[in-house]
């Protein structure tokens, strides 16, 4: 037996220590890659962009044979008396149908010498504009009918009618820890937010990463009013995602997505993801004597795809811990509709850090979540 065990390792015993550190080596390598699958595997867990595609059906094929299929000038032979002329007759008779198509009898009633082919007309002409064979009022129906819906479905009790003045704290960047979480499993890393303003308009940068990879990258920028930031583009890029761009067209009153074919009307006080965060924290500096456990009102927030009637209500004045010491902060919840995928949203605004936001919370439905807690406040 001592013999077998001697010849499996090598008669020189220098070789020993070289051999058991390649292995202990290769074992750490394996389980760093196995780390890090499970690590990534549970990062897009925290991705809550599950927002509904809304798929809207057209039906464009039942208009083509309804724009070739000339009806009128079938049953117009029947109506000619002469035996053998009817061949070049309904010849020469197709051409005028065209040149009076169904479209133009919304101008005036072309002289077509059967009472019952221009009934049909009439049906047929109703018929193809519910059908929608016309591509523009298959392009105009919808529209006309999702944009008054969307702004109804979107009207919300925003803050500015709530909150009559608004206060921006001065340009700084924060530096976080990051934690990801989902039940009993934990990702540590870092986040920063760069706030920069001029009084007059504002560029917000976030990000969060763990492993060297970013979780979550975003970028906004707009105007600043009298009820608030207005944002005009809002950026974002999340781990295993393409980016997304945000368009609030303020010419047009429409809000557009790079990621998907909806719009909404802007009505006033939209925000979006990033830009929603700092609307809080100008409202709240700037009128600090509203705020009282239990208030709520909505607000509108466009995401990558659509944008949703959100709710947002104050829960109370929190003691939180930081690295420099214990603080006060207002602890704001932002919860989205319940038709939409959206991930929640909680909020800490201490006013002895000039009411910037000391910790942020994002969590899904699938119960997993991110929180940022502060670490560094460095002013510019």
């Amino acid at each position: 037996m001592r013999s077998a065990l001697l010849a499996l390792w090598p008669p020189n015993r220098k070789l020993w220590l070289p051999l058991a550190v390649i292995a202990m080596i290769l074992m750490a390598h394996l389980l760093l890659i196995q780390w890090a699958q499970d690590s990534l595997e549970f990062m897009r867990l925290l991705d809550a962009d599950n927002e509904p595609v809304e798929i809207v059906l057209r039906a464009p094929t039942p208009s083509v044979p309804a724009q070739t299929k000339p009806a009128a000038p079938k049953k117009i032979p029947p109506a000619d008396p002469t035996p053998v002329i009817p061949a070049p007759a309904a010849v020469q008779e197709v051409n005028p149908a065209p040149t009076a198509p169904r479209v133009d009898t919304a101008s005036e009633t072309n002289n077509v010498p059967n009472s019952e082919s221009t009934a049909q007309m009439h049906a047929e002409g109703n018929a193809s504009s519910t059908a929608s064979v016309s591509p523009n009022v298959s392009n105009d129906v919808p529209e006309k009918k999702s944009e008054p819906e969307a702004a109804t479905a979107l009207k919300a009790n925003a803050a500015p009618f709530l909150f009559e003045h608004v206060s921006f704290p001065p340009s700084a960047e924060l530096r976080y820890n990051a934690l990801a979480a989902q039940g009993a499993r934990s990702l540590s890393g870092s986040g920063n937010i760069v706030w920069q303003h001029d009084g007059q308009s504002y560029t917000l940068k976030g990000e969060a990463s763990a492993l060297l990879l970013s979780l979550l990258s975003y970028q906004s920028s707009g105007q600043l009013g009298k009820t608030g930031i207005l944002p005009d583009l809002y950026y974002e890029k999340r781990i295993g995602k393409s980016a997304t761009q945000t368009h609030f067209v303020r010419e047009r009153k429409t809000i557009s997505f790079s990621a998907s074919t909806a719009t909404y009307e802007i009505q006033g006080g939209e925000q979006d993801r990033g830009s929603v965060i700092w609307q809080l924290v100008g409202i709240a500096r700037g009128d600090p004597t509203k705020l009282e456990p239990g208030l709520m009102f909505e607000t509108v927030i466009a995401g990558s795809k659509a944008a949703d009637r959100w709710r947002v209500q104050v829960s109370s004045k929190e003691s939180l811990t930081l690295t420099d010491g214990a603080i006060t902060a207002w602890h704001f919840s932002l919860t989205p509709a319940v038709s939409s995928f959206d991930y929640q949203i909680d909020l800490w605004l201490s006013p002895e850090k000039e009411w910037y936001p000391v910790k942020i919370m994002y969590a899904n439905r699938a119960g997993a979540n991110l929180t940022m807690t502060l670490e560094k406040i460095q002013q510019k």
